[in-house]
């Protein structure tokens, strides 16, 4: 059993890949150029130097024994040891070198499973609940249909470039256990007149900047959700925003054009398919059930230590004689000795036995009662789980933070084993609030789901007499459901270290009141004792000693120092090739200031070179927005010169300026300084009148569409030979919107994934393929745009 079909051109990129990584470390390769390659291929670095984690693509969850231990295999290798339980239904592998990377990537392709798409831009995880197919209150089986989505989208090329990630979920049933709410694009199982189908929500997202999804369509036929899904993604590839990275979410483009503008581009993208049933989804066989024999014989158990661990942990599925079995990890780390027993235990049940699930934990199917007790002595037996802890304890949810996050602030592992810890000491009865969502992430980003938590943290910085310390704002009261989503609210922020005394407190009136009976769900606690509790008990901790005082506040849970601020960089799931766009504005803007700074005195040779640098990375930076990779200095300004200044883009007068700038002319740089700093100010200015598509505007605010650069040929002729996917399709999508309706584009492709995957995501986005004929080893394709 397969849970998706990797991509057939994945051998092809990964060679590219690999050829990347070796430029990296030779030096070569730029880094930032580099973390665009790499993200995308799921690579991610750490906050150690020179560590990368690897996020691999489990669809629906799902993952075979012999996959699992594969990543255990390449973790105890090349990484920490452990494979790592994500809220997005993955794993992880952490701490691998860069000279580790490919090795862990192809043996983890030769066992069907794929990095790609596990960061960047891209087509990222569908999800499914981690029961679909086993609960009996499933409306039906949605696993399949991730499954089949997931193949056939990780085999389009424009899934790979979208102004953002792009996340889709399914849900069972109106409970949402998926929040189709809270993600891009949500498909929720219903049934209409006897029909299977599903209700889409769209447009929704957690983040720093939270929106509740908006219902798309009421019903459409199960046949329908690819149609669906193709629509959203083309709509959001022409439509998004590609210049900021921080407003480029699928919401925000909901939120800029709202529900009727919407709905107007997604039905122009929607009706053009909806009709075509030879875009029907083929939907895997996904099979639950027990092996017709198991070579392992049943082991009886009577012990009260099995009965607690089955109320807890153990559920009947809708099979009869199965149960699914929840193991709750200790930070969603699964160590390399558990991995080997699990493993071994599992091959015995067939392929279909394992799902991760979004508390970061696993969840066995499919295992017959008789071999209850092999599971209870196999899962009691792991060195380091929650097993023998409440369900409570193993649903909390945290990121990994700041221990490898450049972005996180706190560290929410470390928080999540004192709470653990804490409760420990204590006779709460945890055991009467099993469902209870207790979430936390290490900065506003969303990663540990504090915005749909019953209670919520995420880490923010705190100050007393001007020492920082580590801190968290409180979150209660999320609503999960179809059409009822509703995110939790702030209500105060709290010292790290009073955090653990601060749940043990609350969660102590609110056992005692649900066990009295005295309101009837949380939510009616929360209204009319809980907030105030909350905002009480803030106030009650608020207060944290000076530093001389009790250093130990300023040290946030498992760190070494005191915090600080100065490893937080810049998010790698959102990198791409516009990041290269930012470094060089940056530039631009430290040797400008640099140049001022210059005292009369200073030699000529100093001036000259800052000169040069801001000349070329004046040339460089909008290179990318028309799909321009410069391999070498001279070619920035070939490049520069002929897409910008012979368009009419750049104004004639900047031509001196290149041959200057590409042969690093450093005598005519002084004299040219007036005309460079103009340069950089009218690419800027360029820049700043630039819109969403990345089509510019001039300072009037009108749209300028630039000519076809020209060719030696009668018809625009573009030579994408040796540019690999999907640059070669964002070249040509470029070039195809500087024609006019009905002109004709001819470009040039390298036989295998160009050609398969081009043409096709053309004639996706309308125009027509005229011919493709074979020419000595590549392809001419001649298109004529819509």
């Amino acid at each position: 059993m397969k849970f998706y079909e990797p991509s057939t051109v994945l051998n092809s990129e990964l060679d590219t890949f690999q050829a990347d990584i070796q430029a990296f470390i030779t030096g070569e390769l730029d880094p930032i150029k580099f973390k665009a390659f790499r993200v995308a291929h799921g690579v991610y670095e750490q906050r150690q130097p020179d560590t990368y984690m690897i996020r691999i693509r489990c669809a629906a969850g799902g993952i075979t024994p012999t996959q699992l231990r594969r990543a255990s295999d390449v973790a105890e290798a090349y990484g920490s040891g452990e494979v790592h339980f994500t809220t997005r239904q993955e794993i992880q592998v952490h701490d691998v070198r860069i000279e580790g990377v490919m090795p862990v990537i192809r043996e983890l392709l030769a066992v069907g499973l794929s990095t790609r798409g596990g960061g960047g831009n891209t087509i990222r995880n569908i999800l499914t609940p981690p029961d679909s197919g086993v609960h009996p209150d499933d409306v039906f089986d949605v696993d399949p249909y991730a499954m089949a989505l997931t193949t056939r989208m990780i085999h389009e090329d424009d899934s790979w470039n979208l102004p953002r990630k792009l996340k889709i979920n399914f849900s069972t049933n109106a409970s949402d256990q998926s929040y189709t709410q809270a993600t891009c694009l949500g498909f929720v199982a219903m049934e209409q007149n006897g029909q299977r189908g599903f209700a889409v929500y769209v447009g929704g997202g957690m983040g720093a900047k939270p929106m509740v999804g908006h219902l798309l369509l009421p019903f459409i036929p199960d046949t329908r959700v690819y149609h669906v899904a193709r629509a959203i993604k083309v709509m959001f590839d022409k439509h998004g925003n590609r210049r900021s990275k921080y407003s480029s979410r699928l919401k925000f483009l909901w939120k800029k054009l709202e529900r009727d503008g919407f709905l107007n581009i997604f039905y122009e993208e929607y009706n053009k398919i909806k009709a075509d049933d030879t875009l029907n989804l083929v939907l895997p066989t996904v099979h639950n059930g027990a092996p017709e024999t198991i070579s392992l014989p049943p082991v009886s158990v009577t012990t009260e230590a099995f009965e607690l661990w089955k109320k807890r942990y153990v559920v009947p599925q809708k099979q009869p004689g199965l149960y699914t079995i929840k193991i709750p990890l200790q930070l969603g780390d699964l160590i390399r000795e558990d991995a080997v027993a699990l493993t071994d235990f599992l091959s015995h049940f067939g392929d279909n036995c394992i799902r991760c699930d979004r508390a970061q934990n696993m969840r066995l199917r499919n295992i017959p009662e008789a071999y209850l007790g092999n599971a209870f002595t196999v899962i009691d037996g792991l060195k380091q789980t929650l097993v023998r802890h409440a369900a409570f304890v193993g649903n909390m949810i945290n990121c990994t933070g700041a221990q490898t996050c450049k972005l996180g602030i706190c560290l929410p592992r470390g928080l999540s084993t004192a709470i653990r810890n804490t409760l420990s000491d204590t006779t709460l009865d945890l055991d009467a609030i099993p469902e209870f969502r207790l979430n936390m992430s290490g900065c506003p980003n969303t990663c540990g789901m504090h915005h749909i938590a019953d209670l919520g943290f995420f880490g923010k910085v705190g100050r007393k007499d001007g020492n920082m310390y580590p801190a968290y704002n409180v979150l209660a009261g999320a609503k999960t459901g179809a059409g009822t989503t509703a995110y939790a609210e702030r209500y105060g922020e709290l010292p790290a270290h009073y955090i653990p005394a601060f749940v043990r407190d609350f969660l102590k009136v609110y056992i005692d009141d649900k066990k009295a009976g005295t309101y009837a769900d949380y939510h009616t606690f929360l209204q009319e004792k809980g907030i105030a509790l909350i905002q009480s008990l803030c106030d009650t901790y608020k207060e944290v000693p000076a530093l001389e005082e009790d250093d130990r506040f300023y040290t946030d849970f498992g760190a070494k120092n005191r915090l600080s601020l100065d490893e937080i960089g810049t998010a790698e799931c959102s990198a791409g090739l516009f990041d290269m766009l930012d470094f060089d504005k940056k530039m631009i803007k430290k040797y400008s200031a640099d140049l001022a700074k210059t005292d009369s005195e200073a030699t000529e040779s100093e001036p000259a070179t800052l000169l040069g640098l801001i000349l070329f990375h004046s040339v460089r930076m909008l290179l990318v927005t028309r799909g321009l990779d410069a391999k070498t200095h001279e070619q920035a300004f070939d490049f520069f010169d002929k897409h910008f200044i012979t368009t009419g883009l750049v104004d004639e007068r900047f031509r001196p300026l290149m041959p200057i700038g590409r042969a690093n002319d450093m005598t005519k740089m002084v004299a040219n300084t007036d005309a460079i700093l103009d340069l950089a100010k009218t690419v800027n200015a360029l820049y700043e009148n630039m819109d969403d598509s990345l089509r510019f505007k001039s300072p009037s605010g009108d749209t300028i569409i630039e000519a076809a650069v020209a060719s030696d040929d009668t018809h625009t002729v573009k030579d994408f030979r040796g540019v690999a996917c999907p640059m070669n399709f964002v070249k040509t999508k470029l070039v195809l919107e500087t024609l006019k309706t009905g002109a004709r584009l001819m470009v040039l492709l390298d036989d295998g994934a160009p050609i398969q995957n081009v043409p096709n995501s053309v004639q996706m986005e309308g125009h027509t393929i005229v011919s493709k004929t074979p020419v000595d080893g590549y392809w001419e394709v001649l298109i004529q745009k819509a």
